[in-house]
């Protein structure tokens, strides 16, 4: 059975195209996403393989009408194998805590 982390994540965007892509790769692109939000934000979290989907948050990131607009936090762990990362997107850069 593959380790799975567990993803703690807060978005916020005043930009309503961006809020929708970010809902929509939440909700189809992670595993067991459960996610609540309104028209300021969404939090919630996800399930992902090991550790911090690096990859796939980046391209998410790039793929936005305005990312300088966006405010991202990911608390990331898997306890049983000592995994934690904390990352804050603001300004259009992450700043990455291990």
């Amino acid at each position: 059975m593959a380790d799975y982390a567990t993803n703690l994540f807060y978005a916020s965007t005043p930009n309503e195209k961006d809020r929708e892509k970010l809902e929509q790769f939440f909700d189809e692109e992670t595993c067991d996403c459960m996610f609540m939000g309104d028209d300021n934000h969404i939090e919630g979290e996800f399930l992902s393989r090991y550790d911090y989907p690096e990859k796939e948050v980046n391209e998410l990131i790039a793929s936005l009408e305005a990312p300088n607009e966006l405010y991202l936090r990911v608390l990331t762990h898997d306890l049983s194998n000592e995994y934690v990362s904390f990352r804050i997107f603001s300004g259009g850069k992450w700043n990455i805590k291990l």
